[in-house]
């Protein structure tokens, strides 16, 4: 097949992807399990830039699948139309079709209509009446669609309706820790293992655990597509100074960065804030990192939230180095964030007001039209999630 030949690959027609490489970043010893992977993506005629994501479609764990099989009483083999009107053996939707990680109310309403037993019958009957909205959720969010429907074993329920009940799977998506100029059939990817513990059992995020745990080794059967950032790449100008932000896996699209600054001699400075529990178990890419610094192509600045009484995160390390920042930035610096939404950019996002109206000199109101203008200018970028 030639080049041009080559079918559009994307979300609704995925590439299956060979992942070639997996290693831990996290030692042993960490509280956490977060790892390195690779992906040939030799045939896709995909693309990509720094600061793109992948969309992986996982496979839920078989383990699960097998218990849901087991409390419907199914082999598996009996046929289910999708909502998208496909027929599919319940197995093969099960595995790589539903969101089983996920109750609804509905399905609390079904077990609630069947159930005969006065007790549970009363205990449905109040998560659903309109003053246990907080319970329900609270309710549903403990569990998944396996341990709910065991809670209920008298309560038969047949394939096809489960499958009207339950929502898709959907893409989970991954910032890519590489740059195509060096890696052009690969893209790297740096995974943590989400892990919980609701309803007495321990949890698993559903690509997290497909890509650390299932996904068999050199075997192409990883379905990937390309999600291009709007904006979140290298800047054109390879003397712009970067400032980049990114602690934990955040730190994944400045591997990329570095990579390509590096490979097409890009003389602009490059200044890393990563961050994360341990110093000693969770520093992600220490080698590569501790190089670039040696050799002087990247300024570090750490801040492992645990190694001390105090924590300290990457906004206080950025508050401490806050006339460098501003004078950075007054230079034409490019600042970036990617991670954590929740907390993380926000208290970044708090920093970064707070030196520019210091440095300044000019107070919060002018820093407010200062941070506005680099938003606009394409100077401040985020990939927060």
């Amino acid at each position: 097949m030639t080049h041009e030949e080559t079918p559009e690959y994307n979300r609704n027609n995925p590439f299956m992807a060979t992942l070639v490489t997996r290693y831990p970043l996290t030692k042993p010893y960490s509280h956490k399990i977060t790892q390195h992977m690779e992906l040939d993506l030799r045939g896709s005629g995909f693309t990509y830039k720094t600061g793109d994501s992948i969309g992986i479609y996982a496979v839920n764990d078989p383990a699960l699948v097998m218990r849901l099989l087991q409390r419907l009483q199914a082999t598996g083999d009996e046929e289910v139309i999708t909502k998208k009107g496909e027929t599919l053996p319940f197995s093969e939707w099960l595995s790589s079709r539903a969101n089983i990680n996920r109750c609804s109310k509905k399905m609390v309403s079904l077990l609630h209509e069947r159930q005969s037993k006065a007790a549970p019958k009363a205990s449905l009957e109040r998560l659903l009446a309109p003053e246990g909205q907080a319970e329900l959720k609270e309710f549903l969010d403990a569990r998944e669609v396996w341990d709910l429907l065991e809670e209920y074993p008298e309560v038969a329920i047949e394939p096809q309706e489960l499958c009207d009940l339950v929502g898709p799977l959907l893409p989970r998506f991954y910032s890519i820790a590489s740059s195509a100029v060096v890696h052009p059939e690969q893209v790297h990817l740096t995974v943590a293992l989400t892990q919980y513990v609701t309803n007495g059992h321990v949890r698993c995020g559903v690509c997290s655990h497909y890509l650390c745990h299932l996904a068999p080794l050199n075997m192409p059967v990883v379905p990937v597509y390309l999600q291009p950032s709007k904006d979140f790449t290298l800047p054109a100008d390879h003397t712009a100074p970067l400032i980049m932000v990114g602690p934990g896996t955040g730190v994944a699209p400045y591997r990329g960065f570095m990579q390509e600054r590096i490979s097409v001699g890009a003389t602009g400075a490059n200044w890393l804030f990563f961050g994360d529990w341990n110093r000693a178990s969770d520093f992600f890419y220490e080698d590569y990192w501790n190089h670039l610094a040696a050799e002087g192509r990247l300024r570090l600045s750490l801040a492992f939230s645990r190694d001390q009484a105090e924590k300290v995160y990457v906004q206080h390390r950025l508050l401490e180095n806050a006339a460098e920042v501003y004078r950075w930035l007054e230079e034409g610096a490019y600042f970036y964030v990617c991670g954590d939404a929740e907390n993380m950019a926000k208290g970044v996002d708090q920093a970064l007001h707070m030196i520019v109206a210091e440095q300044s000199g000019q107070g919060a109101d002018a820093a407010k039209a200062y941070i506005k203008a680099l938003r606009e200018s394409g100077r401040y970028l985020r990939d927060v999630y």
